[in-house]
């Protein structure tokens, strides 16, 4: 029963793949017409939903795709393709190495940690659990902290500015740290 919930589960919750590929030198402008070939040969896939293309700082040739789709099933489509492994391919010409790949749905982005990718993914009650922990004191914390703001503003506005501390605090500083500290617990099988 467990596994049919979680396999629904899975194709219910959006997915997303992190790539990242190491461009050689002089084949940037090549680089960028693969991309914009690429992206919309992936826009036309069911579940499609966004493509964001992070670009090198000067001096630097790793490039970041990040891939958003409606579900892990349809995401799992875009990869597994033909026509995306024609595409790949393509690219070998101008990239070094095969890059590497992170996929993840829901809100499991918040379970990795930056350069580890972990075998499986954690069971969503602990998920759930982890991300309650997290998220009740910081609601709390940031309610008071922000009263005096809160109280000035039409209501519509104040919790907006709640949800975005918290999205901000949750992605960039809280759930990093609070999945390092209980990474044994979420990922039993592998060690740090």
């Amino acid at each position: 029963m467990d596994a049919d919930i979680a396999s629904r589960e899975s194709k219910t919750l959006p997915a997303g793949s992190v790539i990242t590929r190491t461009v050689k030198p002089g084949q940037e402008p090549a680089f960028e017409a693969w991309l914009h070939g690429i992206s919309q040969a992936g826009a036309r896939f069911p579940g499609h939903r966004s493509v964001t293309i992070l670009r090198p700082p000067a001096g630097e040739r790793d490039y970041t795709i990040v891939l958003q789709f409606d579900s892990e099933e349809n995401l799992k489509g875009w990869l597994d393709s033909d026509i995306r492994r024609e595409w790949v391919e393509r690219s070998q010409t101008l990239t070094e190495g095969d890059g590497s790949k992170l996929v993840v749905s829901g809100l499991e982005h918040w379970f990795t940690l930056p350069g580890k990718s972990a075998p499986h993914r954690p069971p969503p009650w602990k998920m759930a659990i982890l991300t309650v922990l997290v998220v009740y004191p910081t609601i709390l914390v940031l309610n008071a902290l922000l009263a005096p703001v809160l109280r000035r503003v039409p209501h519509p506005i104040g919790p907006l500015i709640v949800t975005i501390c918290l999205t901000l605090l949750l992605t960039y500083l809280l759930m990093p740290n609070m999945t390092r500290l209980a990474y044994s617990w979420l990922y039993p099988r592998e060690r740090t």
